[in-house]
């Protein structure tokens, strides 16, 4: 953190750190920051920005770098004048505070925005989709190269799905031996059901649709 030296005006407060001045305004007004670059003092209010004269935060450095030229020459700060900028510092505590929930309140708007907007596209997708998966079936193709991209039509394993552990366990030829334990042998089970159809009691075989899917091709 960078050390600091402050002289105190009647009008203009002026904190110094070694990057530049923070200058406080009228009356305990919004301080602006004076930053020193390589081209000289720069400052960030309004005037400074359309005018080519100094504006008064840069006046007010300038006449307090005159006045104490040598940083071991500019006065300590009081009992008073901490109390003070630490009450600053509680206001730019609470400014960021307020910041960070009305950021957050805006970040749920722009995900819901997304949301919906997001939705609207994708049901427009499913038209193109659903079209193109039907012509890929009613041609038999599995795989179709065109000139925007490459479509793919690909069968999916049908899923078990276990509702009876304990009653499928009873099925020996599904069972392996885990030691001091009895354990479904689901890889063959997922077999036998493959080959011969069967829906033993216990489990539930689920019958998924074919994956359908699509790649673009670049700089379309």
């Amino acid at each position: 953190m960078e050390a600091i030296t402050t002289a105190m005006d009647t009008t203009l407060d002026i904190i110094e750190s070694e990057t530049g001045f923070l200058v406080g305004g009228e009356y305990g007004g919004n301080a602006v920051e004076v930053a020193r670059t390589d081209s000289g003092l720069q400052c960030q209010c309004f005037i400074a920005q359309v005018s080519h004269d100094d504006c008064e935060h840069i006046r007010a450095v300038r006449e307090y770098i005159a006045s104490v030229p040598l940083s071991l020459e500019r006065p300590m700060l009081s009992q008073a004048d901490a109390d003070y900028y630490l009450s600053k510092l509680g206001e730019l505590d609470t400014t960021i505070a307020a910041n960070m929930e009305s950021a957050e309140e805006q970040v749920k708007r722009i995900k819901l925005w997304l949301e919906v907007e997001t939705g609207k596209i994708q049901q427009k997708k499913n038209y193109y989709l659903l079209a193109l998966d039907n012509w890929m079936h009613m041609n038999e193709f599995s795989t179709k190269q065109l000139v925007a991209g490459t479509l793919k039509v690909r069968s999916q394993q049908p899923e078990i799905k276990i509702n009876d552990e304990a009653k499928v366990l009873m099925d020996e030829r599904f069972v392996r031996i885990v030691p001091e334990k009895r354990a479904l042998d689901k890889t063959a089970l997922r077999k036998y059901c493959m080959d011969t159809g069967e829906e033993i009691p216990g489990i539930e075989i689920i019958l998924k649709p074919h994956k359908f899917c699509y790649k673009l091709n670049g700089g379309v």
